[in-house]
């Protein structure tokens, strides 16, 4: 008898092995067969038989074998006889029972847990999961319920989502594109966003303030279904995924969805299992409609992609305009200069005025070489009558054209400047908005959403419109059933926490989308991903993250310590949004940048602040004076254990009584201690902290600091993106009047907010005006590029691209922006601190800084950077004792400057250790 164990016969293609006693060759065209209790023996040709030996064993202990997608626990054996693509199988059960399979009927699944890298960090994770208090207080676990669900763990699909998460090593899978539907409408970075959650394995979506997250997971949703395929929606509470349910009910598609995750909710929703609506029998589409309705959604996507591009730059250019005007009325301020005269009726372009504006600097700054031969100093004489007849005659300039005294020409070109780009810019807007109306975007838009959610339901009653719904009858019905429930309810929601809970312990969901990830702790966002094949991670890194206590922390990194563990899994210092976003640097990531929520002076300090200027604002400008205000109460210690009585009663005498409507208000403060004394003395408006507000909106927010003197609590960066970012329409800071130690994000807050209404704080230092600058610097170095002899700037062009590559690099720095040669001049407001040589110097419009850093949201300098040469700056030099001045005017205005010499080494390292130092602590997020 053929030993089954080390061969597989196959006669014509059957699995013959267990009933052949002997088999061997005759010659290389023959076999001879003799079969079980048969006297007799058969002649096959080679073409009809496929006999396999030397079989691989399967380790059925770091493996789960599954047959006709059962799993199957009693196993003594199995092995596995490969020919080209194809398996065989040969398994023996525990009872002695063998079976020979062929490919196909068995599916092996490995364990990620097998690979050592992810074992180490889920054993990190588990003990961290000991940590967790959750589930102990209802007896559920001597450890928590975290730790039980951790323990019973003792094999992860390789397929799972969690498996490149655990080991950054495994590759994230990618698959092909399809056609998808968008039935609750969409943007041009809310359809990216789609595309690459079903392009990707695991993919990242960045949704900042009202940038619609929920109405793009709706969309992701409808494609899962489409593709008859099952989603777990998850998130850190229950009102996140309760959006979810109330978005689809209001559509009338909530029977999809079964709100599971702990006993309660199973329970309720046994209790409530919703039926199948009426009107379903009215969605059913014939082939051809469905075929004429996704021809429609191309035809209506790609309009619409044009339409997303003219609404792009249209927001930019709005954008744009607002922040030259609001500059330009403070440069005319400053100025005290009337330039309402000046001829703009000549179609120059602003970037032959800054052209114009770079050649009279060269000449100001010294920066022309001095021509050699008499050629070149007649070509120079003819370039500056050039230049001179251009300004009289062409610009009507109205200063003095003196080579030495250039100040007042370049002045005149700055303005002519602003006033031709504000013209540009508004005759672009008016453009665009033509264009614009060439297309319907509203029925374009409508068109895409309704021919979306008809193939939706079409596909709803494709799967519905002829079954009965199962009713489950009870927990160990949904447990026993799981199938029937996926295939009833393909949506299901549940907290993270409790997300192993929905399905037994071998079943698993197609897709995971994880809602509100920032404020999801590392091993619970872990666990969850352990339940699905694909996932995306919807949050904002921005935002406040999961709450860790002092003392959790200490714990926390002691495990850490333990494991020794990559810093992205410590789960004392990350959310699981931005552990994601450390361990796996290259998941393909969408920001959603369309926002529709605040005002536009509101959003656009978290847009300069946090966000890099990233956010396209579609919000319209009303000019309203009231939009941002900050009160400053009078000076004194009125804050005692997070309480401030004072801040109270501005709100009640002087901020409310001022507001044009009372129905919308929030107030919102970081400590809980203010919130009781608010709730308790105004009783008629909502007072919550910040915390408590992250995913709302009212039409006015009032944030009361509460502090005497700003701390890093009240200062942290993510808080004060959700405070500000929640009001639609008006907001206001109640803050001490105290001189503040910390000059961080809140009295970045107060610049801005006096910047915005046209008055600048009272300071010894001018705030920049970083527009009319950074196009300056962008133009100069193309300027620098087209004049071949000026080889001297080769090191100010290296130093320039380093800092731009620090500040896209540190997030920390996002609101920072770089200029180039700005004249101490337009620094320094007040000169009371200079000797009269100082004075002099300072006056000088050749003295300038190299680089100088800018905020972009107080429109202050941070950071000034020299780049010396070392011939023409050692300490032999004249121009060393100028130096050695420059860096004490800085040292009066408390303007940190930083000297890169060409001869030195480390420039990046002193670069971002310079701009750290000027972050106080806890500003840095």
């Amino acid at each position: 008898m053929i030993d089954t164990s080390k061969n597989f016969i196959l006669i014509d293609g059957e699995n013959r092995t267990s009933q052949i006693e002997n088999i061997y060759r005759e010659g290389q065209e023959w076999y001879r067969v003799k079969f079980n209790n048969s006297y007799k023996t058969y002649r096959y040709s080679s073409d009809k038989i496929l006999c396999l030996t030397d079989p691989e064993s399967i380790d059925i202990g770091q493996n789960r074998i599954f047959i006709d997608d059962r799993l199957i626990l009693d196993l003594k054996e199995v092995l596995a006889f490969r020919h080209k693509s194809r398996v065989y199988w040969h398994v023996v059960h525990t009872n002695g029972y063998t079976r020979d399979l062929i490919d196909g009927q068995l599916v092996v699944k490995a364990s990620c847990l097998s690979d050592r890298k992810s074992g180490k960090v889920f054993e990190y994770l588990k003990s961290v999961a000991a940590t967790n208090i959750l589930g102990k207080e209802e007896g559920k676990s001597e450890n928590g319920l975290l730790y039980k669900l951790y323990r019973g763990i003792d094999f992860i699909d390789n397929q799972m989502a969690v498996a490149p998460y655990l080991n950054p090593g495994k590759k994230i899978k990618s698959y092909k594109s399809s056609d998808l539907i968008f039935p609750f409408g969409c943007n041009a970075s809310q359809k990216k966003a789609v595309v690459c959650a079903f392009k990707n394995q695991i993919s990242v979506i960045q949704g900042p303030p009202g940038t619609g997250k929920t109405q793009t997971i709706l969309n992701i949703i409808a494609n899962i279904l489409l593709k008859k395929q099952t989603v777990l929606v998850v998130s850190n509470n229950n009102s996140a995924t309760t959006n979810v349910l109330d978005k689809l009910d209001k559509s009338g598609l909530g029977f999809i969805v079964a709100p599971l995750g702990k006993k309660e909710n199973k329970e309720a929703f046994i209790a409530n299992q919703p039926p199948l609506p009426k009107e379903l029998l009215h969605w059913k589409l014939n082939t051809w409609d469905k075929g004429k309705n996704r021809k429609g959604i191309s035809d209506a996507l790609s309009r619409l992609d044009k339409i997303y591009a003219i609404q792009e730059k249209l927001a930019l250019s709005k954008q744009e305009l607002k922040e030259v005007e609001l500059e330009w009325n403070h440069f005319r301020n400053e100025q005290n200069t009337d330039f309402s005269s000046y001829d703009l009726s000549k179609n120059l372009k602003s970037s032959y005025i800054l052209d114009l504006w770079l050649q009279f600097q060269a000449y100001a700054e010294n920066d022309s070489i001095s021509p050699d031969g008499w050629v070149q100093k007649i070509l120079a004489a003819i370039k500056w009558w050039w230049m001179n007849r251009i300004g009289k005659y062409r610009l009507r300039l109205k200063s003095k054209f003196d080579k030495f005294n250039l100040q007042a020409i370049i002045t005149e070109l700055q303005a002519l400047y602003y006033l031709r780009k504000i013209d540009e810019l508004n005759k672009l807007i008016t453009d665009l908005m033509a264009e614009l109306k060439m297309y319907d975007a509203k029925a374009e838009s409508g068109r895409l959403t309704d021919l979306s959610m008809q193939l939706f339901r079409a596909a709803l009653y494709d799967k519905y419109g002829k079954t009965n719904r199962h009713v489950f009858s009870s927990l160990d019905d949904l447990r026993t059933r799981s199938g029937i429930l996926k295939e009833q309810y393909p949506v299901v929601l549940s907290t993270t926490f409790s997300s192993r809970l929905c399905l037994p312990e071998n079943d698993a969901f197609d897709y995971l989308i994880m809602d509100e990830a920032s404020q999801v702790s590392v091993e619970t966002g872990a666990l969850a991903l352990t339940c699905a094949r694909n996932a995306v991670i919807v949050g904002d890194t921005l935002q406040i993250p999961n709450v860790v206590t002092e003392e959790d922390k200490i714990k926390l990194n002691v495990i850490a310590e333990r494991y020794d563990i990559p810093p992205g899994y410590n789960c004392a210092d990350n959310s699981f949004l931005q552990s994601v976003c450390d361990i796996l640097p290259d998941v393909p990531q969408t920001l959603l940048r369309e926002h529709y929520r605040c005002h536009p002076r509101i959003i656009n300090f978290c847009n300069q602040k946090f966000y890099g200027g990233s956010l396209l604002i579609m919000t319209e400008e009303d000019d309203k004076p009231d939009t941002m205000r900050a009160v400053l109460t009078s000076p004194g210690n009125h804050a005692r254990s997070h309480y401030n009585q004072r801040e109270i009663d501005v709100i009640k005498n002087e901020v409310l009584p001022g507001l044009p409507s009372r129905d919308d208000v929030g107030i919102i403060t970081p400590y809980n201690a203010q919130v009781e004394q608010l709730s308790r003395q105004l009783p008629d408006f909502e007072a919550a902290t910040v915390h408590k507000f992250q995913g709302r909106e009212k039409d006015t927010i009032i944030m009361s600091v509460v502090d005497n003197q700003i701390t890093p609590f009240s200062d942290d960066p993510n808080l004060l993106n959700v405070a500000v970012s929640r009001a639609k329409d008006r907001f206001c800071l109640v803050v001490s009047g105290n001189e503040q130690e910390l000059k961080g994000n809140i009295t970045e807050l107060m610049s801005y907010i006096a910047y915005n209404n046209f008055t600048v704080t009272e300071s010894k230092i001018h705030s920049v005006f970083d527009y009319l600058y950074s196009q300056y610097t962008r133009q100069r170095f193309s300027f620098i590029r087209g004049h071949a002899k000026v080889s001297e700037y080769d090191s100010e062009n290296l130093t320039f691209a380093l800092i731009q590559k620090i500040l896209e690099k540190h997030r920390e720095f996002h609101h920072l922006s770089v200029v180039c040669h700005v004249p101490l001049r337009n620094i320094i407001k007040d000169n009371s601190l200079l000797s009269e040589d100082e004075k002099n110097y300072v006056s000088n419009y050749r003295t300038h800084v190299d680089f100088l850093l800018i905020n972009r949201v107080s429109k202050m300098p941070v950071l000034g950077i020299e780049t010396d040469g070392y011939f023409y700056h050692n300490c032999e030099t004249q121009q060393h004792l100028r130096d050695k001045m420059k860096d004490h005017i800085f040292q009066l205005y408390r303007i940190p400057l930083l000297r890169l010499s060409t001869v030195g080494s480390g420039e990046e390292n002193k670069i971002v250790d310079s701009l750290a130092s000027q972050i106080p602590a806890g500003v840095i997020s």
